[in-house]
């Protein structure tokens, strides 16, 4: 999306509103929600503030901006992993996806969602809709799959799917936490092991 501002007198500039709300994405990651300051954001998305009140209102607004485009990207990619025919593969792939982005420097730099969870609730109800939507998502994508892969034999049908969706949600913000620490791949790689052999 395409918003227009203006650089100076008789002199409209056009910018990309994805593009702006990424890079305010990338500023909450380093800072925090709190912590990030106008200067902060206004360095991080090259807008001027007059431009950036024109296009999102205030922080609180492109926060939530935020939220919804790293949302809507996170879904898509995990829809695309869960898309296979193994459905016990597909669970694999996807949390070694989590297991990678928890390790390194994306490990340190942490899950957007996750940070607003734990800085922001119960007290800001929007964000908490925001997180709220996308825990339920992602737990409805992993339902899916695993009563896909009961029905074709590749999990244990005695399991409850509803619960071993919690179980793999839990698994999934729980390494994004710890991965906040540091923690080497290896050891995360061994996380989705064990996480897969209780489907079975």
């Amino acid at each position: 999306m395409k918003n227009m501002t203006k650089s100076g007198p008789g002199r409209p500039r056009e910018f990309d509103l994805n593009e702006a709300t990424e890079k305010a994405l990338q500023v909450f990651k380093t800072h925090g929600y709190a912590a990030a300051s106008l200067a902060d954001l206004l360095d991080g998305i090259q807008l001027s503030r007059g431009s950036l009140y024109k296009a999102f209102g205030d922080k609180h607004s492109l926060f939530l901006s935020a939220l919804e485009l790293y949302t809507e990207k996170g879904l898509t990619r995990l829809k695309k992993d869960l898309d296979k025919a193994s459905s016990l593969d597909a669970l694999r792939n996807a949390l070694l996806h989590y297991a990678r982005v928890s390790t390194g420097a994306d490990g340190l730099s942490g899950c957007p969602i996750t940070a607003a969870a734990m800085e922001c609730l119960p007290a800001d109800r929007d964000v908490s809709a925001r997180v709220e939507y996308m825990f339920t998502r992602i737990r409805a994508l992993l339902i899916t799959t695993i009563k896909r892969g009961q029905a074709m034999g590749e999990i244990a049908a005695h399991h409850d799917a509803n619960e071993l969706g919690n179980f793999l949600l839990c698994i999934i913000e729980g390494m994004r936490v710890v991965g906040k620490m540091g923690v080497a791949e290896l050891s995360m790689d061994r996380v989705v092991d064990i996480a897969l052999s209780k489907l079975l």
